[in-house]
């Protein structure tokens, strides 16, 4: 029974060209992740979480500068609502066999935890607890086939599937390596860990994106009141359903984007 469920979830993700998908346990997402992000606080019966990834085209990230990365924005715009749309027919499907079951946002809605937007999962650290990858120091998720341009979807399942198991992925982002954190303009990368306010006012495009002197205050303000906490929840949910990329640095320095290995993409 659930190798057959398996199986259509594969078929139905190849229709999508969707090519990978890796399961986790979903209790030892539930050992990982902060309260209130883990899937049983979701799904209180929760097996499993199944993860799936889709690359980027890499030629998005050759467009000029003067186009502001919006062919980028419009790919993984587009890419969000894929995900998503894949996630909702998943888990529609499993319901039907009779295990209730959670599509993951692959964006919004986010929550705030200690006063940092954070999506209701990480979706790369359980890609990375899938087996699709490894996380950089640059935080992304990076793949030993398609580097660091996958955008992720999943969902939570009481269904309990079998849990992928991980590769070797040693080989990449090695210890020598801080391509990544040299190449940050505002060194937000320190050592496998972000300065998330630090990267999300010089990386992100938005009219309604705070001046850089309030990004700390806000921050000490949305943590400290549960009320701020869901005001800035609606205000993420009802505004910033698209926003526009500035700075992708630290992922086109990384020797793992596929740009680099093509040789076509420039770097700046």
């Amino acid at each position: 029974m659930h190798q057959n469920l398996m199986d259509q979830i594969k078929i139905f993700l190849n229709q999508k060209h969707i090519p990978l998908m890796g399961t986790a346990s979903a209790e030892s997402l539930n050992h990982k992740a902060p309260m209130g992000f883990r899937p049983a606080d979701y799904l209180g019966d929760a097996e499993s979480v199944l993860i799936f990834a889709k690359p980027l085209p890499v030629s998005v990230f050759a467009a000029p500068p003067e186009t502001h990365n919006m062919f980028y924005v419009n790919a993984f715009s587009t890419y969000y609502h894929t995900m998503d749309e894949a996630a909702i027919q998943i888990c529609l499907l499993l319901e039907t066999a009779g295990y209730p079951s959670l599509p993951i946002p692959s964006y919004s809605p986010i929550r705030f935890h200690e006063g940092e937007p954070k999506g209701l999962i990480s979706l790369k650290h359980a890609a990375a607890e899938a087996g699709l990858g490894k996380l950089g120091k640059n935080t992304l998720l990076i793949h030993p086939t398609y580097g660091n341009v996958l955008r992720l979807g999943g969902i939570i399942t009481t269904l309990e599937l079998p849990v992928t198991d991980k590769p070797d992925f040693s080989k990449i982002c090695p210890d020598g390596c801080d391509k990544c954190a040299r190449n940050c303009p505002v060194k937000a990368l320190d050592a496998g860990s972000i300065n998330k306010l630090r990267c999300m006012a010089h990386c992100l495009e938005h009219v309604l994106m705070p001046p850089k002197k309030l990004l700390r205050p806000m921050k000490w303000l949305i943590a400290k009141s549960t009320r701020m906490t869901r005001f800035m929840e609606i205000v993420t949910l009802n505004f910033f359903a698209h926003y526009g990329i500035e700075c992708m640095a630290c992922l086109k320095a990384c020797p793992h984007f596929p740009g680099v290995k093509q040789g076509r993409i420039p770097l700046t």
